[in-house]
């Protein structure tokens, strides 16, 4: 048995011990939760802010955020269309207690997982408490998912560097004069059409 899924059975036989924790790690484990949480965090920094000079980067952040969400998942496709790797309460079935219903997509690397940590990350250059709090829910979550047994360990890892890595690179580009240029053109465009 290979370390990841010892690790993973370690975490996922930590279920059923408690109530509480039971159904806090099924809440967190919830496939709309970390959508929910970045989509509100982009919506609150392009509009929630009365300083212009702050508004213009948080505008900017949330294109970095945006670019980072369509970025990762076509990692995440590229990655699945070349590996196939089934849940964990597949190929463990004995040693897994499956708390969540079944997914039936490919488990490596974790798509939820990477979105939270590219929007985590994305945010933080702009916001630190909110970058703070989008890393440390998008940690609860990776580790919800592998508690109740729909994802590996080193899925839900390599899923988080995947989305650090991405936030990362496209803050990079979106620093290339030509494209930061393209960048303010566009935000500029949106702020005509009364959207800031």
């Amino acid at each position: 048995m290979m370390i990841d899924e010892k690790i993973t059975i370690f975490i996922n036989n930590l279920n059923s011990k408690n109530l509480f924790m039971d159904s806090f790690f099924q809440i967190f484990a919830s496939d709309y939760l970390i959508p929910v949480i970045c989509a509100l965090s982009i919506f609150s920094l392009w509009f929630l802010v009365l300083d212009s000079k702050r508004l213009l980067l948080n505008q900017k952040i949330v294109f970095y955020s945006i670019s980072a969400i369509i970025i990762t998942n076509f990692f995440v496709w590229l990655i699945n269309s070349l590996i196939s790797r089934p849940r964990p309460f597949v190929t463990n079935s004995d040693e897994i207690n499956l708390m969540f219903y079944a997914p039936t997509d490919p488990s490596f690397p974790a798509n939820p997982v990477a979105i939270g940590f590219a929007v985590a990350m994305s945010i933080f250059p702009a916001n630190k408490y909110l970058g703070y709090f989008l890393l440390v829910v998008s940690i609860i979550f990776s580790f919800s998912r592998v508690y109740v047994g729909v994802f590996y360990f080193v899925d839900v890892f390599s899923a988080a560097i995947l989305g650090f890595t991405v936030a990362i690179l496209v803050r990079k580009i979106m620093r290339i004069k030509i494209i930061n240029y393209i960048l303010m053109k566009q935000i500029k465009i949106l702020r005509t059409l009364a959207l800031s």
